[in-house]
């Protein structure tokens, strides 16, 4: 099933869930809903990191240039008297900015080297390690689960252990802690529904999910 048609059922789950909330509480609920509804498909692409996905295209495509280029740029400062280069910031041109400019070429040019795939689960690690930092300082558990899933899940096979109940569990105490957090009546339910209609969605297709591995390899299929 199409990335789209997940949102927009799980919108829909949103909607419906929201029809009896406060007004102004219907942007989370519906926030929380389309994430849900997309989130088990971050172990592969999807709207959720479709930027990261681009990113990481571009770092794959221009990163050899670059780095090298930084890399080109550190030996001239270290090695030769680089001082009537005009352009150069008298900053750069200490030792210590020299060696980081040199350090900052080759991580470049390292991660240039990798897959797409790859480049782009290292950008979702990165970006769930800041919001683990930013979580743990204000003490939001709920976001702190939710970091580690979207830097963790893109390591794993499509369709794999997020399209299980024991992603749904976790999925549902996040939720649960988002609502205790926000004292959005009802958001982990409807969230959790949200993730569940994704999970029948794929069962819908030929394909189905594996939903209780690593119990059973059963493949899990909903025939209409």
């Amino acid at each position: 099933m199409k990335g789209r048609t997940h949102l927009t059922i799980g919108l829909g789950i949103g909607a419906v869930g929201a029809f009896t909330q406060p007004l102004e509480m219907m942007p989370i609920i519906l926030a929380a809903s389309g994430v849900a509804s997309l989130a088990p498909d971050l172990d592969g692409n999807n709207l959720l990191n479709k930027r990261v996905t681009k990113t990481a295209k571009l770092i794959k495509k221009r990163g050899a240039f670059a780095g090298g280029a930084l890399i080109a740029l550190a030996l001239v400062t270290i090695f030769l008297d680089a001082h009537y280069l005009s352009f150069l910031d008298d900053r750069l041109l200490e030792q210590q900015n020299k060696l980081l400019l040199l350090g900052l070429g080759a991580v470049i040019l390292g991660f240039s080297l990798r897959s797409q795939e790859t480049l782009k689960n290292i950008l979702m690690v990165i970006i769930g390690l800041f919001l683990v930092c930013y979580a743990a300082t204000n003490e939001l558990w709920w976001l702190v689960m939710f970091a580690v899933y979207i830097g963790g899940v893109g390591w794993f096979a499509h369709r794999g252990p997020t399209h299980t109940i024991w992603a749904l569990i976790y999925w549902w105490y996040m939720s649960h802690l988002l609502e205790v957090s926000t004292a959005v009546d009802g958001i982990a339910l409807i969230s959790t529904i949200a993730y569940l209609s994704h999970l029948v969605g794929d069962m819908l297709t030929k394909k189905g999910v594996k939903f209780l591995s690593p119990l059973t390899n059963k493949v899990f299929r909903i025939r209409i």
